[in-house]
């Protein structure tokens, strides 16, 4: 430990020296004493930053590589930050300064991470270099950022202290491949998924944008039908209030049934699923008898899967029919039937590369799946149907979208395939945990998803062996897996991705894009050596380099901006959340000296404040001494910002999208405006809702626009409060 120390103050004196004019430039000696309740919602703002990025790691589908190197960084500051709390000595205004620039940093590397780890927003990042770009620039602020807020307090440490190593950096080099490789990593997912594009002919640009568009489209619809079914249990309504609205929304009319007839051979698949052929066409449909008890839950489900129709790999639904006194939902035809029929029908004669085809069309409709957000939670070899031309397709989604673990039964016809945390859970009689990581989820599903690759490679039943199905429970509870036989042609790359894929532990499994990727090489080139895979990456070595100083030579630069040296005094160092409780609560309070506030932290990049600073600029309360057209000019940039920066800030993006239909301080585009008016209505503003509801209605998109104007009026707003009663909208 001694020559670590002794390594720490080497390195750690180089930088003194080296920083010695840096030390008068920022004046230590006139820096102005903070109270720590000035300090503590920064401090608090750090700890729950890496508390979110530890969430965002565990359900990242992409990128997870690079979200675990920002967490390391985030996770360094977040010790360091703490030391600030039992030193009153640096409870000094320069440090202040100091911790609001990390903290807007770690803002800033929490929306990327966000951006990058989700399907539906990492695609604005597909075919470009911004995620390798992005990631530098924010490892470089970072790294500027805590040098200097690490060099003074280094200034103040006792040398022997063995916080000192906090000024270690990451291996640069190692990250820039990690990186690199996660990058290639996602544009093969990319290349992947748009295979199972019914029409994978077009122009690769062409499918991957109408990709986005589905992806788009299913996943507003989804979250749509989700928050509706939400609501089913509420006090305020009954399920029959809620369904009703659900039909108001999403008005589909059953399909003809006189324009369908049943095929003549004897169906083998049952009572309840027939061959029927439409009477003009003559193609070929299946029919499912739906429960009358389901028909709310099945009537909303096809709703949805009626969208995914641009995937091959899931089956195609076209509607609900009925001839007066069954209900069937009418579906695509697969000729050669389930999955496990198929390979219990061909026993041995299932070639390799067919085997590896099944599996990674399989891999394609769950990645679609997850892309759209959903999740099938019924995972088996009789829900895979096979086609004439043995294309793989998934089926029978039957649970409603917003199940969780705690709904699902542990049943003798899905126990083969539960992940061992839902057995469990099962079998012990535990109650359902309260908590965030108890749900069913995609970590489940990859477990199923691996049990059912082993049934591919093996053409078996699993643990067929085991005639009594609480035996294997206990065995698979207890860790116990079924194995490839010996001197199988399976690949070794499949093989290890299986037995991933059913560790006990779930933070262990592969994503599922990853599972898709992996089978994608399988498939292409099956007597191809098995390469290392990127998990097996060794995590970046953190190690001391002359960086350090060049990150301080980078800060000194900033050091000179007029941002920093802002007088903050002026507004006595208020939070930024402090001035907004003030605009608030105190219609007396000086607005000039709460603009300086947000004038200030604007101009450190805080999007919450670039927000305050542009309406206080559009009311007239700024000290800015410019022409009107100017400040507009201003103000629509800063909203903007504040709108571009995620989720918190639909305020902005609906003034944003005023601003931009007016034509204030930019072009007027109708386009841009409705783009940004989306963005504040599923963002919860009631305002925007109703403005995206006329839209909708004016493309005749009647079943968003009423969702959207039902949503509007449900929170208060007059005006669509007034469409609804005019329209009999129920609301």
């Amino acid at each position: 430990m001694a020559k670590k120390t002794d390594l720490a103050i080497e390195a750690t004196t180089a930088v003194i020296d080296y920083t010695d004019t840096i030390i008068s430039s920022v004046e230590l000696t006139t820096s102005v004493v903070i109270p720590l309740s000035q300090f503590i919602p920064l401090i608090r703002d750090v700890f729950e930053i890496f508390s979110k990025v530890t969430d965002l790691y565990r359900s990242a589908q992409h990128n997870k590589n690079i979200t675990m190197i920002l967490m390391q960084r985030i996770s360094t500051a977040n010790i360091s930050v703490n030391i600030l709390q039992a030193r009153e000595d640096l409870l000094t205004s320069i440090y202040y300064k100091s911790l609001q620039r990390l903290v807007q940093v770690l803002h800033n590397m929490i929306k990327f991470i966000e951006d990058i780890t989700q399907y539906n927003t990492v695609q604005k990042f597909l075919g470009a270099k911004k995620i390798e770009n992005g990631f530098k620039e924010l490892c470089k602020e970072y790294d500027s950022s805590m040098t200097l807020l690490n060099f003074n307090l280094l200034v103040n440490f006792n040398t022997e202290n063995e916080d000192i190593n906090l000024l270690v950096n990451f291996n640069t080099e190692n990250e820039d491949k990690i990186v690199k490789e996660d990058v290639e990593q996602l544009v093969k997912f990319q290349e992947a998924l748009v295979e199972s594009m019914n029409d994978v002919k077009q122009n690769v640009f062409h499918t991957n944008d109408q990709m986005n568009s589905v992806v788009e489209r299913i996943s507003e619809m989804a979250i749509t039908m989700h928050n509706m079914q939400s609501m089913m249990g509420s006090k305020k309504e009954d399920a029959d209030q809620i369904q009703n609205k659900i039909d108001i929304i999403f008005r589909t009319d059953k399909l003809p049934f006189k324009d369908y007839e049943e095929a003549d051979e004897i169906s083998i698949r049952g009572e309840r699923l027939r061959k029927y052929i439409q009477v003009k066409t003559k193609e070929e449909f299946a029919f499912k008898v739906v429960d009358q008890y389901h028909i709310n839950k099945v009537k909303n489900q096809v709703t949805i899967l009626m969208k995914l129709k641009d995937c091959q790999n899931i089956i195609n639904f076209y509607g609900l029919t009925s001839d007066g006194f069954k209900t069937y939902l009418v579906t695509e035809w697969a000729e050669k039937g389930s999955l496990r029929e198929y390979i219990l029908n061909h026993e041995q004669n299932i070639d390799l590369k067919l085997k590896i085809k099944i599996a990674y069309d399989i891999a394609k409709g769950l990645n679609f799946l997850n892309s759209v957000k959903m999740v099938h939670r019924d995972i088996k070899s009789e829900n895979i149907l096979i086609t004439h031309h043995d294309i793989a397709k998934i089926t029978n989604f039957s649970r409603r979208f917003d199940d969780d673990a705690g709904n699902i039964e542990i049943s003798k016809e899905y126990f083969r395939y539960n992940a061992p945390e839902i057995l469990r859970r099962g079998f012990t009689g535990e109650k359902e945990k309260k908590d965030k990581y108890s749900k069913y989820d995609t970590k489940c599903e990859v477990y199923s998803f691996g049990i059912l690759l082993w049934e591919i490679a093996e053409r078996k039943i699993p643990y067929e062996q085991f005639k009594d199905f609480i035996e294997v429970i206990r065995k698979v509870v207890g860790g116990y897996r079924e194995k490839f036989r010996a001197g199988t042609d399976i690949p070794k790359k499949y093989q290890d991705l299986v037995n991933k894929s059913v560790d006990s532990n779930p933070g262990s499994r592969p994503i599922f894009s990853r599972m898709l990727t992996d089978l994608q090489d399988i498939f292409r080139n099956l007597e191809a050596p098995t390469s290392r895979p990127i998990s097996n990456i060794a995590p970046p070595v953190r190690k001391m380099t002359q960086s350090t100083i060049e990150a301080i030579e980078d800060y000194a630069i900033n050091l000179d901006s007029d941002s920093f040296n802002t007088v903050w005094d002026s507004f006595d160092y208020m939070t930024l959340n402090k001035a907004i409780e003030l605009h608030k609560t105190d219609s007396k309070k000086d607005k000039k000296i709460l603009y300086k506030c947000f004038d200030t932290y604007a101009e450190m990049d805080n999007p919450k404040a670039k927000y305050w600073k542009a309406y206080y600029i559009s009311k007239g309360w700024s000290n800015l001494e410019c022409s009107e057209k100017e400040k507009h000019k201003l103000s629509v940039q800063l909203f903007k910002a504040a709108a571009d920066y995620g989720e918190k800030f639909p305020d902005a993006q609906l003034r944003y999208a005023l601003m931009v239909m007016q034509g204030k301080g930019v072009k007027p585009d109708k386009d841009e405006a409705i783009k940004y008016f989306l963005k504040a209505a599923k963002n919860g503003h009631f305002v925007a809702m109703f403005n995206i509801a006329t839209y909708y209605y004016s493309i005749h998109e009647y079943e968003l626009g009423n969702y959207y104007m039902i949503s509007s009026a449900n929170k208060g707003f007059e005006q669509a409060i007034n469409y609804c009663k005019k329209k009999n909208i129920s609301y």
